[in-house]
Order: C-alpha cells, then sequence, then structure tokens
C-alpha cells in the first residue's frame, strides 16, 4: 500500500511540475521602442527577459513576474532580474498600458524591487520607454509579438 501511496504521489508531483514548464510566460514576446534614448526594446521568453535602450543594457536574465493584471483598467506586468548584467540599470522591468489612450504601452525600470513596490506611481524612480503596437495572442495585449 505504501508503495502505491508513493507511485500516486510521485505521479502527481510530476503531472504538476510538466504543466509548469508548459505553460507560456506572461506577454511573451518582442516589444520595440523608439526614440533618442528609448531606442532598442524589451524580449520576454520562457526563461529569460532583457531589455536594450540607450540608458541601459538589460542582457538575458532569468527572471521571477512578482505581479501582474491583464484584465483591469490599466493591464501590466511585472518582472524582476534576477541575474543583472553590469551596464543594467534596473532591477524591476514593468510592461503595461498608458492612460493616455486605447493603443498607448511603455516599458518601465525601476532600480529597486523596494522602489518599484513602495513609490510604484512616482515619475522619480523609473524610467519609462514607449512600445510598438503589434498584436498579442498569448496575453490578449496588443503590443506583444515574436522576435523578429
Amino acid at each position: 500500500m505504501k508503495v502505491f501511496r508513493f507511485a500516486c504521489g510521485a505521479a502527481i508531483l510530476s503531472l504538476a511540475f510538466a504543466s509548469v514548464s508548459w505553460a507560456d510566460p506572461p506577454c511573451d514576446g518582442h516589444y520595440p521602442s523608439w526614440g533618442r534614448v528609448c531606442y532598442g526594446g524589451a524580449h520576454v521568453t520562457a526563461k529569460t527577459i532583457e531589455w536594450y535602450s540607450a540608458f541601459s543594457e538589460c542582457k538575458p536574465s532569468p527572471y521571477e513576474v512578482i505581479a501582474s493584471d491583464l484584465k483591469g483598467k490599466r493591464p501590466f506586468v511585472a518582472y524582476r532580474f534576477k541575474k543583472r548584467s553590469k551596464a543594467c540599470l534596473y532591477e524591476v522591468m514593468e510592461i503595461s498600458k498608458v492612460d493616455y489612450g486605447d493603443d498607448y504601452w511603455s516599458v518601465n525600470g525601476y532600480t529597486s524591487l523596494k522602489n518599484y513596490r513602495e513609490r510604484h506611481d512616482d515619475p522619480a524612480v523609473r524610467q519609462s520607454c514607449p512600445l510598438g503596437a503589434m498584436p498579442s495572442k498569448r496575453c490578449n495585449l496588443p503590443f506583444a509579438g515574436k522576435k523578429q
């Protein structure tokens, strides 16, 4: 009987881990950005995030999703870089809808998790860059797309 319980428990755990690995990351895709200091873009895959601009170079890093709301009035996903490159100024990268209109989106960088959590709405602690709009099939946000 103990062997049967162990086998059932192992099967359930392996299914749980398998379903996690099959899931798509929130809003994976390539997000081009433009402007004098924002030229570049962000990229989200199942295992890494990255963000390049004139002022910061965040090379591919493992990440964790620290906050998300894809169905609210202002949809967003916030990612924490687990291993920041030397030229990366940010610990947190957030992709979010901007309040000025239907199709305006941005990528926001926060220097620390504390700044993201405690001063999220303070423009003094974040750098913001506009994103190009592309249709998304993975998270139903209109700016996500495949890396080209």
